[in-house]
């Protein structure tokens, strides 16, 4: 499985993080996150909350309760992300215009293109998901 790899020069780099940084303060301030989650999350890791599943299943069966569990993992979740759909997302949890302005702009006109040895595909249109690589 191949998946196109976007690569950023430094200056662009670090304005990837100022942002990341911004959405995520307003994530934080406005409780955006569950509780529950602990993807994407500073100081919650798989295994955090491996142990808190764990001590929840044995909490329950202590008292006498079954527990049951759903996972749920959507493959290739990031190349498959809905561009119009994100900015709804964003613009429903008021992120500043300015955020939804940048990540509009970030993701729309985006093309790929194949090299390999001598042969160079035609650019192509990325209709869905999200750079990954940087």
């Amino acid at each position: 499985s191949y998946r196109p790899i976007s690569l950023l020069s430094s200056i662009s780099k670090l304005f990837e993080k100022v942002i990341l940084n911004r959405m995520m303060a307003h994530i934080n301030e406005n409780s955006i996150f569950a509780n529950e989650q602990f993807g994407f999350r500073h100081g919650h890791s798989t295994t955090h909350q491996l142990l808190r599943v764990t001590n929840l299943i044995r909490s329950n069966k202590s008292e006498g309760y079954s527990t049951g569990l759903a996972l749920l993992d959507i493959e290739k979740a990031f190349d498959s992300v809905w561009h119009e759909g994100l900015i709804v997302k964003l613009k429903n949890f008021n992120f500043p215009t300015y955020i939804v302005r940048i990540i509009q702009s970030y993701l729309s006109n985006r093309t790929l293109q194949v090299n390999h040895q001598n042969f160079r595909s035609e650019r192509l249109p990325v209709r869905a998901g999200v750079p990954q690589g940087s």
